[in-house]
């Protein structure tokens, strides 16, 4: 396996010698102290260990916030088809500014969200965010018009935006090849929400909460998910563990010691705090954009897809009922086929690939919903879409962390991608004006899938250019020079840090 296909970096030297440093000193290597350690069987054992409590306790945790925020982020399109649509007499365009209002706020807030996890801390953060905007969703039943919905989900998705924590917070604790696989996790739960959002909202309209009280069955969505979402975030104050150099329950001596070591073989420092000179590196990292355009055009069709399928589904001539149902196998598809995805990129570290992969398969789908007449056939492509497009997010982010060290600098890429992504979900959104087909929106989806297939290739033949200029220039003066530099001075340009692919 080439280099650039590695997660960790492969050190050229630990200690410079004068001649190849080109100076009179020895150089220390700036990249040495994150060098994974030799273990005996024994420390691996204890490893392995520690990693499956982590992953018994902040795995399930994160994912069930990602699980919360995906049922108030999708329930408006739920609402709509339980109702509320014709209920306050909505048109289409006030039906879609309710669902692209969200991302006003969830774009304006994604960078705080990202750099702010280590100061306000994790619990703090993911905390409040859950209750705010649990709150704010819940304040929806009371609604008698398109503008207080609008209104709302601003707010939501202000506070949604503080879980773009998340994925950084996982790197404090997991290493880079073990990201795609626990991303995946967390994030499918977007799709498993997609699912129980049908089904919870199919078991409200048909039973006996409709109507209750002389509430509609959507005004029952909205209190019951917002009411979940604050009392969980309530709980998440006291039993998420914190940052590793932090934690003080919950964890061992030795528990704490191997967190300590992993955390710095993933390339992290203790405390760190955020960083202007890192932020601007960030903006300028020609990987910053590329990373922010393959996240727009994953983000496009996840955003079509996710907040539009019951529509789509209904469009398509099924019953209310018939398209909560119907959408609970297509997002229980696209779970299945994020975690498969993940795993089988750690298991082979390459991200490149199977984001190519994925994307193609997303064209496909779109391109049959664009063409089709046929009902099973437009809705067997909405499995296509959602097996592909859901992963293509995952290994955005865990692309990301693989490649981009230094906590703001990270953070800032991990921010701006977001925004690109989100923002291109806001602009998708906002043409999904035509119903009933929605012709601009899928095929502005198709166009992204097929464009990202190509970019990504380009993106791994620019990682591939990098690595072979840093091995060339191993031994110049600046090489050596930059050697001694820690990664939160000199980030993933230190010259023995190798991209991966």
């Amino acid at each position: 396996m080439s280099a650039a296909a590695d997660d960790k970096p492969k050190a050229v030297g630990v200690d410079i010698t004068d001649s190849e440093a080109g100076q009179g000193t020895s150089v220390i290597n700036g990249l040495a102290v994150h060098k994974e350690a030799d273990l005996t069987p024994e420390e691996k054992r204890a490893e392995k260990k520690y990693l499956v409590k982590i992953d018994c306790i902040i795995l399930p945790l994160i994912a069930a916030i990602y699980f919360l925020a995906s049922l108030d982020r999708s329930d408006v399109s739920n609402a709509a088809v339980a109702g509320m649509k014709a209920d306050l007499k909505l048109s289409d365009g006030q039906l879609s500014n309710c669902v692209a209002f969200f991302y006003i706020g969830f774009l304006v807030f994604q960078l705080p969200g990202s750099l702010l996890v280590r100061v306000l801390t994790p619990p703090v953060q993911l905390g409040v965010a859950l209750v705010i905007w649990g709150g704010a969703t819940a304040i929806m039943t009371e609604a008698q018009n398109w503008q207080t919905i609008a209104g709302l989900r601003v707010l939501v998705g202000a506070f949604e935006a503080f879980i773009n924590g998340a994925p950084l917070y996982l790197t404090f604790w997991y290493k880079p090849h073990e990201l795609a696989t626990r991303g995946a996790v967390f994030m499918s739960m977007m799709n498993l929400a997609g699912s129980m959002n049908g089904l919870i909202a199919f078991a409200i309209q048909s039973g006996p909460l409709n109507g209750r009280y002389g509430r509609p069955a959507w005004r029952w969505i909205f209190l019951i998910e917002g009411v979940v979402s604050v009392g969980f975030g309530a709980l998440i104050f006291f039993i998420l563990p914190t940052t590793p150099e932090r934690v003080k329950w919950g964890f061992s001596k030795g528990e704490k010691e191997i967190a300590m070591r992993r955390t710095r073989e993933a390339y992290n420092v203790p405390n760190t705090r955020p960083n202007a000179a890192q932020l601007l590196a960030a903006v300028r990292d020609r990987k910053t954009w590329f990373y922010s355009f393959l996240n727009a055009c994953a983000s496009i069709s996840q955003a079509v897809w996710s907040n539009y399928l019951p529509i789509l589904l209904r469009q398509n001539g099924y019953t209310p009922n018939e398209t909560q149902l119907l959408s609970i196998p297509v997002y229980a598809v696209a779970g299945i086929s994020a975690i498969a995805v993940g795993y089988l990129s750690d298991r082979y570290r390459n991200r490149g690939r199977f984001a190519m992969g994925a994307f193609a398969l997303t064209a496909a789908g779109w391109l049959i919903l664009i063409l089709s007449r046929n009902k099973k056939l437009s809705y067997a492509a909405t499995y296509l879409i959602g097996a592909g497009s859901s992963p293509t997010v995952i290994l955005m982010l865990a692309w990301i962390n693989n490649n981009i060290i230094g906590y703001t600098k990270k953070g800032g890429v991990l921010g701006i991608a977001t925004m690109a992504g989100h923002g291109s979900a806001l602009a998708v959104t906002f043409s999904l004006r035509d119903g009933p087909h929605f012709y601009v929106g899928k095929s502005i989806s198709f166009g992204s899938a097929v464009l990202a297939v190509g970019v990504a290739q380009l993106f791994m033949n620019y990682l591939d250019k990098e690595n072979a200029r840093k091995l060339a220039e191993k031994n110049s003066p600046a090489a050596c020079e930059a050697r001694d530099l820690s990664v939160e001075e000199i980030y993933d340009a230190h010259p023995d840090f190798m991209y991966c692919k």
